[in-house]
């Protein structure tokens, strides 16, 4: 039977992979093939934006507490041995990477929110000046957020197959 830590790294690890996964698969869904005319076309951007910014702070959140669980529980947390130190840097790299991109992505993601063309409010702050927007900034901060998403699901998959062969 599992020990308790280990059944709370589980759950955070794979609460954050579903939470990623429903960002990734929902976002364009959600602001680009909608009907407009239920709210307009501003305020639904603005309630899109946002929530998604809300999910991406829980994505944070959890990576960042699985973090530290990790760390304090390590010696409880049972984890396939790599097979040789080749695999034990490739696991590494990958989970590296992971942290990397999700840090890049919420990096662009802030960018993008202080530079909207529609007013963002988070927790009763208002993150975007639409007057002072740069909107030259924000297609840069797009440009590379789109990037790390096209980076990310190959990374997804990545970490997918080898988990499979890991397994085998």
């Amino acid at each position: 039977m599992a020990n308790k830590q280990y059944i709370v790294d589980r759950s955070l690890h794979w609460i954050a992979a579903f939470l990623i996964l429903f960002i990734l698969m929902n976002m364009g869904a959600q602001i680009h093939t909608v009907n407009y005319q239920i709210k307009g076309q501003i305020l639904h951007r603005q309630e899109a934006i946002q929530l998604h910014a809300l999910m991406a702070i829980g994505v944070f959140a959890l990576v960042i507490l699985r973090f530290i669980w990790e760390r304090r529980f390590a010696t409880y947390l049972k984890r396939q041995s790599p097979q040789g130190k080749l695999h034990a840097r490739f696991v590494q790299t990958v989970h590296a990477c992971f942290y990397l991109i999700l840090s890049g992505l919420g990096i662009t993601g802030l960018g993008m929110a202080f530079n909207a063309e529609v007013s963002i409010h988070l927790f009763g702050v208002q993150l975007s000046d639409v007057v002072n927007s740069d909107g030259r900034f924000y297609g840069q901060m797009l440009d590379i957020h789109l990037q790390l998403i096209t980076t990310l699901w190959w990374l997804i998959m990545l970490h997918f197959a080898g988990v499979i062969y890991a397994r085998r």
